[in-house]
């Protein structure tokens, strides 16, 4: 009987330290709430190269992605629905069928309460070296930007995600900071030649997915 009314009582004492444990963890909730609308052609995954390839000949980022187990393949990504759907009725009149498809930065659980603020200002800080590229992208198809400013712009990204990365201490960066380092040699790669407007929007479209996906990396 004593070894019974033991065991229960031990129960309830670890139930209840676990229960404290739990509402007394150091965590946050991070929560960017921003959607993103990628202009998109649907493909098979036997011919989801193929497709990618023939975005990016034909001046589309060429962005292959996977979304509830299909295959997609991006144009281009904007930051409004309007203009999503301005350019893709623009190119159904030119005979181009597209699809849009509409992502959001889902909130997420952070393990690290005091690193709230850092996270959340790496994600606004890569969604603005994003908005940069979108936007020389857009000049460069005008002529409106130069290859010389196209330069200095993808350089500045490529400078604001090292600065992010190299002030990122702690294991809870790593995978984060993996991630900025394969854009950041992307981006030196595309400083590096010509620039042309499709190989700013794949770096864009790169960066948006990983503001997207960032629960992957911090949770």
């Amino acid at each position: 009987m004593f070894v019974a009314v033991l065991a229960v009582f031990l129960f309830t004492v670890c139930l209840f330290v676990g229960v404290f444990w739990w509402y007394g963890r150091d965590y946050a909730r991070v929560c960017m709430d921003r959607t993103y609308y990628f202009l998109v052609h649907d493909c098979e995954d036997t011919t989801a190269s193929a497709v990618a390839g023939q975005a990016y000949a034909s001046g589309g980022a060429g962005y292959l992605i996977e979304v509830d187990g299909k295959s997609a393949v991006v144009l281009a990504c904007y930051f409004s629905q309007t203009d999503a759907e301005r350019v893709r009725t623009s190119m159904s009149e030119k005979g181009v069928e597209t699809g849009l498809l509409a992502l959001t930065a889902e909130e997420f659980t952070l393990n690290a309460a005091e690193e709230k603020g850092r996270v959340e200002a790496n994600l606004a800080t890569v969604e603005t070296c994003a908005r940069m590229l979108y936007d020389t992208a857009n000049g460069l198809e005008r002529t409106e930007v130069s290859q010389e400013e196209a330069r200095a712009a993808v350089r500045g990204v490529v400078s604001s995600l090292k600065g992010l990365r190299q002030d990122n201490a702690g294991g809870l960066y790593d995978r984060w900071n993996a991630e900025l380092m394969r854009a950041e040699r992307r981006g030196t790669e595309i400083a590096e030649g010509i620039r042309f407007a499709k190989d700013l929007r794949y770096l864009q479209v790169e960066l948006l997915l990983a503001v997207i996906h960032a629960d992957t990396y911090f949770s």
